[in-house]
Formats: structure tokens, sequence, C-alpha cells
């Protein structure tokens, strides 16, 4: 017999059940014409076992009919001090696909991370990823914060997770844009845990943008209340959230907010298109 290729089982996940009463209404809110990016996705292996090759990524991608995705290493375990070897491996998947991938790197502030860094700018990543929860740091640590004014210098995006476990956003933040005022942030989870005051904080800074992945409709309801919607960006965190999901919630949550169809593909697409093309 057979077996199903990844695509297939794509596939019937979103037309199974529940689920396909859930994903029509989320199709049919997606405005005529709007492209989709996925602003937050992982390739590799993590501590936890969870886990996404390439090839599965593209194939969840194809059925939800999202056309590009940033990603980077998940919490691997073969990461060593630099995370050089997950790294490559989101480097070799970008390769393979480039009109799918847009690579982040990903590093361990307590390590020296100068060479990884350089390299990684230099092959042609277009951004960084740093989890505090993860790696165990704050976002205001000494090491972090000139990891800031480098990606700042660099003119590289950092997208950092900002949702489970996470005590302390803000008020790291305000230090990290006093030291790199041109950072580019992009902000994992539209800051779940402090969401209303980092969006006070930072909604009217040009260069930092939310991000939606694993937030609730409600959540998100209100945080397209209190900043512009030009100022989001959708995200699913695969393999911990998942496509359909989280469109749904991104959706959900526009709609009832009174977001107009150029809003929505804004935030679908076009607001972090705007930042990586």
């Amino acid at each position: 017999m057979r077996l199903a290729t990844e695509a297939e089982q794509s596939v019937e996940v979103l037309t199974s059940g529940a689920m396909a009463g859930i994903w029509e209404w989320t199709r049919s809110q997606i405005p005529a014409g709007t492209r989709i990016f996925d602003a937050h996705a992982h390739i590799g292996v993590d501590v936890d076992g969870r886990r996404m090759t390439a090839d599965g990524m593209r194939s969840r991608m194809r059925a939800a009919g999202v056309e590009r995705s940033i990603v980077f290493p998940l919490n691997d375990p073969n990461a060593r001090e630099d995370f050089s070897e997950p790294n490559d491996v989101v480097w070799d998947a970008y390769e393979r696909h480039p009109e799918f991938f847009v690579p982040f790197f990903r590093l361990n502030p307590h390590y020296p991370y100068e060479k990884e860094f350089e390299r990684c700018v230099e092959r042609g990543f277009a951004g960084l990823k740093l989890h505090p929860v993860s790696q165990d740091f704050e976002l205001d640590d000494p090491p972090v914060l000139r990891l800031f004014e480098l990606a700042a210098e660099a003119q590289l995006p950092v997208l950092i997770h900002a949702g489970f476990a996470m005590e302390r956003v803000v008020e790291p933040l305000r230090r990290a844009f006093e030291r790199a005022p041109d950072l580019r942030l992009i902000i994992g989870h539209a800051a779940m845990v402090e969401l209303v005051e980092a969006a006070r904080a930072f909604g009217d800074v040009p260069s930092v943008i939310f991000e939606t992945s694993v937030v609730s409709a409600h959540d998100l309801y209100v945080l397209f209340n209190v900043i512009s919607p030009e100022k989001v960006c959708y995200g699913s965190d695969i393999p911990y959230g998942d496509l359909p999901s989280t469109l749904h919630s991104t959706l959900a949550a526009a709609r009832a907010a009174g977001l107009s169809d150029a809003e929505i593909s804004g935030v679908l697409c076009g607001n972090i298109g705007r930042w990586l093309g």
C-alpha cells in the first residue's frame, strides 16, 4: 500500500472533520489576490523532540496557500555553543528552495557569537532569531544589547521570542533601543505576556513589527485595536503552531476589529514583505 506523501497528509488534515469547516471559513476571509507570508517557522530538530524538515514545511505551505516563510533553527540538541550546525541546516533548506524560504540564523548570547554572526551575515542570511527562554537570558543582558547593536549596524532584522514563559519584555527592550535606536525588531508572539504594554511602548516605532503566531484571537483583537494594522504581521510558529489555526485566529480577530481587505492583506503579507521583499 502506498504511503501518503507529506503534501497529501497536509491536505487531508485541512479537509477532515471539524477542521474542514474552519478552513473553509478561513479561506473565505482571505482577500482575493492576497499572498501569504509566514513570518515565524522552524526547520530542524528540538531538544523536546519536535522536528520539521524543509520538505514538510513546503508541504504545509502548499496545502495552505502560503508562498513564503521566514525559517530558523529550533532549540537543536546539536547546537553546541554557536548554533553553526542548525544554521547550516536552515541555509541548506534555503539554497534548495529559495522561492519558499527566508533564512534567519540563531545564536546563544551566553557564548562568543561574533564569528558565527559574521559568517551568517556574509553568507546572506536575512535576519537573526533570539529565544530568551530556551537560551536562558534577558533581553537587556550586556551580551544581548551588544548583539542588538551589531544587528542594527548590519541592518539585520531580529526576531525575538516574546511569548510563553517570558516575564520581562517592555523594560529590557527600552534599553535595547537606547543602545541601538536603528534596531529592526520583529516581536514574536506579539509580546503575549505584555501585549498591551508593548503595543503602547513600541507601536509607533517605525522599525518594530508585531508577529501573531499562537496568540489567541481575543488578544489579537485587542492588538488590532491598540496599534495600526500596518504594525502587525502573520506567523504560524510551525511545528508548535499550525497554518490553519493561526490563520483562523488572525483573520477572526482582524474581521472582528473591522480591518479592511487592504489592511488584512498587509497583515498576511505586505507588512513583512516591505521588510524582506
